[in-house]
């Protein structure tokens, strides 16, 4: 995991010290599945092998596919969103200083079991009664390093306790709901991208399992019209205006 980020990276001009924090434009989409799926054609748009080979292969076995893509193919993915007459969400998110950005998905209505392959190619299952499904994004802005940002994606269910509990964050003691997680830790992708990249998240081909995390995180069906998710996530640096000389 990338050690919790800083309140914001620090550039400086002269003896002028900027603060450069992150903020995340969220683009969430539908796309029903009418006799046959659509998403698998954004994937030809989206550079998968800035991950270990290995973990392409896991994250497919499992029905989940992440990756990359630039800019300048957003307008072939539009094209095909639209084809398929996808339903659109953009959420622009700001995570409080010290915290990864949490993705919400579906919420775990009545008791569900959910399965994975692991590392070793085991199946594994485990039944939650509840909770929220999640996607966690640990991050690391790089304003010296071409402006690069190193993103970690997690999978977890977690469950509200309906409590508090006290988390020491940016040196500080504060008062953060308490959660109950599940992990999904052979699942964890980390990747590097440049200015002006996103990253892509969505159900790979198993995800026609229906018990598999790619299909129970990405996949369902609301008023009988089964549908797929996927995640469109960029981020986007910005210069808090604490900008203060040096002393």
């Amino acid at each position: 995991m990338f050690p919790a980020p800083s309140p914001g990276a620090r550039t400086s001009a002269g003896d002028t010290v900027h603060v450069v924090n992150l903020a995340f434009d969220v683009l969430r989409v539908e796309m029903p599945i009418d006799g046959a799926r659509n998403s698998p054609k954004v994937w030809n748009h989206v550079d998968e092998l800035r991950l270990d080979p290995d973990l392409v292969a896991r994250l497919a076995r499992n029905g989940l596919r992440v990756g990359v893509a630039s800019s300048g193919s957003w307008s072939a993915i539009r094209t095909i969103l639209e084809a398929g007459r996808a339903r659109t969400q953009k959420d622009q998110m700001l995570p409080q200083p010290g915290t990864p950005l949490v993705i919400e998905l579906a919420a775990i209505q009545e008791s569900e079991s959910i399965f994975s392959y692991g590392r070793d190619n085991r199946l594994v299952g485990k039944t939650f009664p509840a909770g929220q499904k999640t996607v966690q994004l640990d991050y690391a802005f790089h304003p010296h390093l071409g402006a690069c940002t190193d993103l970690e994606v997690g999978f977890e269910v977690r469950n509200d306790r309906g409590e508090m509990t006290w988390e020491r964050r940016d040196g500080e003691i504060r008062q953060v709901p308490a959660y109950d997680r599940h992990v999904f830790e052979d699942l964890r992708a980390a990747l590097t991208l440049k200015p002006g990249e996103f990253l892509v998240v969505g159900p790979g081909d198993q995800a026609d399992n229906e018990y598999l995390i790619g299909s129970r995180f990405l996949m369902h069906t609301a008023s009988g019209e089964r549908s797929e998710t996927l995640l469109f996530v960029t981020p986007q640096p910005f210069q808090s205006p604490s900008a203060h000389r040096r002393p």
